[in-house]
């Protein structure tokens, strides 16, 4: 019988190949678990992403936003929504009742007009600011005396 010390077998070959798929695959999720993870932030660009969408369509459809420290009022037809910060995050009230949590480890919230113009800025706690402006139609944006 010859022996052939040259080559790998099929069996060797799948065995490589399978292994080398299983350990590429799991490299996205490696990368995931790292920007979860506390050395990014305890904020994700998603959070940010998702509260400054909510907080966008809000006032679009706002008919008066009223503006104070801290605090944002968006007065709608069927429904008045208070953004808030409270204790490192910032929280969405509707009609006064409950409150759904918006984002997190929020050092700073504050909103400003500029004629029809409303510019939210939101920093965070590690120092990123972000500051988007919002405008409706509709929208009379007031500062209470």
């Amino acid at each position: 019988m010859l022996k052939n010390n040259d080559g790998y077998t099929l069996i060797e070959a799948i065995v490589a190949f399978g292994l080398t798929i299983l350990i590429v695959s799991l490299i996205p999720l490696t990368l995931k678990a790292l920007m979860w993870s506390p050395f990014f932030g305890s904020y994700s660009r998603l959070e940010l992403n998702i509260y400054s969408n909510q907080l966008a369509v809000d006032v679009g459809e706002a008919e008066e936003v009223l503006v104070s420290q801290n605090k944002l009022d968006v007065i709608k037809r069927d429904e008045h929504v208070t953004y808030q910060l409270t204790s490192g995050s910032i929280r969405r009230l509707v009609g006064g009742r409950g409150y759904v949590p918006m984002l997190d480890s929020v050092k700073g919230f504050s909103c400003e007009k500029d004629g029809a113009i409303l510019t939210c800025e939101t920093v965070m706690e590690n120092g990123h600011v972000h500051s988007r402006s919002l405008s409706s139609m509709l929208t009379k944006i007031e500062e209470p005396l």
